[in-house]
């Protein structure tokens, strides 16, 4: 074997080992209305998206119409808006996504309705570390789930525009006002993540903050057919259903919501990089033994 062979083989791995979906998961990150205190810190979460190699696009729903959300693999949608939000224009964008995700073959959804908890502005000035992690572990998990539907937004006095696209999609409303400053996180879930800032009150539990004075998701079965379950919330296991912060259609063993027919699987593991490197020179391998 000459070595111009051995080096295109040795590339072919190492790309192969390398993490595909770096710049080239399509993110729309959308903005509710372009008016308001918390336009930077929306700016600020989709910067998270950016740093972890996502192509991130970030749009004003209260703008223009979109008509090609098809372009993209996943998105957010961030409402922390004090305001209707129910113009012309909102209401057909409002559509627009509605339609894509109810388009899509693989349905996934999360919802967060302390979305803006997860700003490194809000974390910092509470003297617990920014969660960036905790929102590039959406990107991660819907993108191994084929992309999918992130509606973050806080409480009640935001909830009105992105209501329309969980009504739109068939799924309960966010809803209240939770005064609370930590949610626990199933440790479960293909959500949770190692490295959570910890309880103040009980350094055992696996937290996420909430910084911000959140709202509830919904959780359990919903009008569309989906299971919605929970993944971070106020209290314990018990009640996680009726105080959700975070939920998605991503099961749990915990809860009982995986695994079984028309239930996401239990578990979906990323390969580590050196089975990847395996792999790929294992086909290259075999690829270059068929031409000789």
């Amino acid at each position: 074997m000459d070595i111009s062979k051995l080096t295109r083989i040795f590339i072919a791995a190492w790309l192969l080992g390398s993490p595909l979906s770096a710049n080239a998961v399509q993110i729309l990150f959308a903005h509710v209305d372009d008016y308001g205190a918390y336009v930077d810190d929306g700016n600020r979460i989709a910067g998270m998206l950016s740093d972890a190699g996502h192509d991130v696009t970030i749009r004003h729903l209260d703008h223009a119409v979109y008509t090609d959300y098809s372009s993209f693999d996943q998105i957010f949608v961030y409402d922390l808006y004090r305001f209707s939000d129910r113009s012309v224009i909102q209401m057909e964008n409002y559509a627009g996504i509605a339609n894509w995700y109810n388009g899509l073959t693989d349905q996934n959804l999360i919802l967060d309705g302390r979305i803006i908890s997860s700003d490194i502005a809000w974390t910092s000035s509470n003297s617990m570390p920014p969660e960036d992690a905790w929102i590039q572990n959406y990107a991660t998990q819907l993108d191994l789930r084929g992309g999918g539907l992130v509606l973050g937004t806080d409480h009640s006095s935001y909830q009105s525009g992105i209501n329309e696209i969980n009504a739109l999609i068939g799924i309960d409303l966010f809803h209240g006002y939770f005064g609370g400053t930590q949610a626990v996180v199933d440790s479960a879930s293909p959500l949770f993540i190692d490295g959570l800032a910890v309880c103040r009150d009980d350094p055992t539990q696996n937290c996420i903050n909430d910084n911000s004075t959140t709202g509830f998701v919904a959780t359990g079965l919903q009008s569309n057919g989906q299971m919605l379950t929970p993944v971070a919330y106020h209290g314990s296991n018990l009640d996680a259903w009726n105080f959700a912060a975070v939920s998605s259609t991503m099961g749990s063993p915990t809860f009982g919501t995986c695994g079984e027919p028309g239930q996401p699987p239990c578990d979906i593991t990323v390969p580590e990089p050196g089975t990847l490197i395996l792999l790929a020179i294992g086909l290259a391998g075999f690829g270059l033994r068929k031409r000789l």
